[in-house]
């Protein structure tokens, strides 16, 4: 999402720069820059398209047709003009529609219907705000107008048809001009990415379009048919990105007093996607190829496909979509929860209502736009009736995330004693040895309270931080002791890279789980025991690995802390109590998941005892953090 402050010139310049230039011959309406849609009293109507100089009008925030101002108008360059979406979907669906043009133009119908299903929803939802500064309330809209702006390629030129949806930010609301709620629409972001993305792959004609191809679409929706291909054609458009890059750059250091014209442009785009191909015949600077562009687009994109392996089905598939009827409601409420939960502790009815669409299509289910509608809103209504709030008042805006459900205030209550009963204790830091080099005093303290004696130890610090030097050196100490330290962080990534700069053993916390037991299967985490069929691999289940195994007083250190879920920071304690090993979480407070309230980091500082919260910044300098969150003052020597 994003929302435009600038000049309206500025604007119209994004549009027009944000395509590959292919799209300069490619598109085939001519009749102005944008679409231009309207919506009122719940129903939204398109209007005369808006040409270049109009869109700039529409953008400043008069009206399009007369040229008044909607209200008073900002003249600074903070003033808010438009919130942006862009409407797209899989990269595979932009390649099929490459190759078939009914694809295409079903596929752009689609867009349209989503970009209009959008617009609609967001003309219920979104608010403005009335009153005196310090007393303001939020009142819903009743006129909000909107554009879209078609492009078919992306800046590389390859595949890559989306929609720019742009809501105007002056609203009309209570009889008056007045300016969108932009952290509304915001926080409603989880409702705009469900509906569009449902819209488009549930939609009818383009399914149908798809299956005469034969063409089918996995639970995420890309076309299973052409997934395999999105990675190696994406990587060429890559490389062309960089010839175009190279010729121009080349180009300029030759005439630098001079800029490049459109038949130079264009020559070089074909040049772009012939280098590599040495059986191709290498367009010339200058060449005239504006009458043939357009079939060669398409044609280089079919052969370039053709060259990585790929062919078209031999046969259509038939389009069997899952009935609306046949869904279990409830109990698809109850995955919707349990998706939500995952990722966030708090959430709002857009949230609700986002994953409810990707719910349904995922589920197989193709339908007209107020069918699917009508079930997403069954379904919303159902998952918030489960739902507990968290703000016992009325007159709470609808884009506050006020509702959790009963599920996670348990695992939080979970969560909250079991770092409780480690925070009680207390314990003495390790005695450093005189050898240990390369720490300052705040490192060499931290590292002394880590491989010390207590369950519980906090250690926040921004990247840069020196923790990586502090791990490594608590390595060493707890290696001195005849512990062992095993290092997990959220990604297998940030793990690999853990384990080479600190020297310990380090893999994903999702591994370190999986190892333990834990399985996520029919949106829901259960936890095998051992001779327990995996459902993972069909074999007994036989415990963790030896890689995976803890002993008591060994050190578990979860590195970028304040990004792990609820459920799997949840996990993660489990195993260290069973195995009665120490616990250490390593972290940014200002890195947190978006989890709506508070994290894990946050439970552990409340939870753990003063001295076990330690605090070190980008220059080292140490200190301790109470549970209150007050800095208190260094302490001479180590505690």
């Amino acid at each position: 999402m994003k929302v435009y402050a600038g000049p309206p010139a500025a604007a119209r310049q994004y549009l027009e720069a944000d395509r590959g230039r292919a799209d300069d011959y490619y598109l085939a309406e001519g009749t102005g820059v944008a679409r231009r849609f309207v919506a009122r009293d719940g129903r939204v109507a398109e209007l005369a398209w808006l040409t270049g100089e109009v869109y700039e009008t529409w953008v400043v925030g008069r009206d399009p047709d007369t040229g008044e101002p909607r209200g008073r108008l900002r003249t600074d360059e903070r003033a808010v003009r438009f919130v942006e979406v862009v409407v797209n979907g899989p990269k595979s669906w932009s390649l099929a529609a490459a190759l078939h043009p009914d694809v295409a133009a079903a596929y752009d119908a689609a867009q349209d219907r989503a970009a209009t299903q959008i617009i609609g929803w967001l003309a219920q939802h979104a608010t403005t705000r009335v009153g005196p500064r310090g007393g303001q309330v939020q009142v819903p809209i009743e006129v909000l107008d909107a554009v879209t702006v078609r492009h078919h390629t992306s800046r590389a030129g390859d595949p890559h048809r989306h929609l720019h949806l742009q809501l105007n930010a002056r609203v009309l609301a209570a009889e008056k001009w007045r300016g969108l709620h932009t952290v509304g629409v915001r926080d409603s972001l989880a409702g705009i990415n469900g509906i569009g993305h449902a819209a488009v792959a549930c939609d009818p004609q383009f399914r149908a379009a798809l299956a005469a191809h034969g063409y089918t679409l996995d639970a995420s929706g890309e076309i299973l048919e052409l997934a395999d291909y999105v990675g190696p054609f994406s990587a060429r458009a890559a490389q062309i990105g960089r010839n175009l890059d190279r010729y121009e750059r080349e180009w300029t250091m030759a005439h630098s007093s001079e800029q490049p014209g459109p038949a130079l442009r264009r020559a070089w785009d074909a040049r772009a996607w012939a280098d590599g191909h040495p059986d191709k015949v290498t367009p010339q600077p200058g060449a005239d190829l504006t009458g043939r562009w357009r079939r060669e687009l398409a044609g280089r994109w079919r052969r370039e496909l053709a060259a990585l392996g790929y062919r078209d089905p031999d046969q259509p598939v038939e389009l069997m979509p899952a009935p609306v009827g046949a869904m279990d409601r409830d109990r698809a409420v109850e995955q919707l929860l349990v998706r939500l939960a995952a990722g966030r502790s708090a959430w709002n009815a857009a949230d609700l209502r986002g994953e409810a669409e990707r719910l349904i299509a995922g589920s197989g289910i193709v339908a007209e736009a107020a069918v699917r509608g009508e079930l997403a809103e069954d379904l919303t209504d159902r998952a918030l009736a489960r739902c507990v709030p968290l703000l016992e008042r009325e007159g709470i805006p609808e884009h506050i995330r006020t509702w959790t459900s009963p599920a996670v205030l348990d695992a939080e209550a979970d969560l909250a004693a079991r770092l409780a009963a480690r925070g009680t204790h207390q314990g003495p830091a390790a005695d450093l040895p005189a050898g240990l080099q390369g720490l300052d005093v705040g490192q060499a303290t931290i590292a002394a309270a880590l491989a010390g004696e207590r369950p519980l130890v906090v250690v926040e610090g921004a990247a840069g931080a020196g923790k990586t030097t502090t791990l490594a050196a608590t390595r060493h100490l707890l290696a001195l002791q005849g512990r062992g330290l095993l290092v997990v962080t959220p990604t297998l990534k940030a793990a690999r890279v853990a384990s080479t700069e600190v020297g310990a053993a380090a893999a994903s916390a999702a591994w370190l789980a999986f190892q333990h037991g834990w399985r996520w299967a029919d949106g829901a985490w259960t936890r095998l025991t051992v001779g327990q069929a995996d459902p993972a691999t069909g074999a007994p289940y036989a415990g963790p690995e030896v890689a995976a195994a803890l002993r008591p007083a060994d050190l578990l250190v979860v590195d970028e802390a304040g990004m792990l879920d609820q459920d799997t920071a949840r996990a993660l304690l489990t195993i260290a109590d069973e195995a009665q090993a120490r616990v250490a979480l390593v972290g940014d407070r200002h890195q947190l998941a978006a989890v709506g309230r508070g994290g894990v980091l946050d439970l552990a500082v409340r939870a753990a005892e003063p001295a076990a919260c330690l605090t070190l910044d980008a220059v080292h300098r140490f200190t301790r953090t109470n549970a209150a969150g007050r800095t208190c003052p260094t302490p001479s020597t180590p505690s």
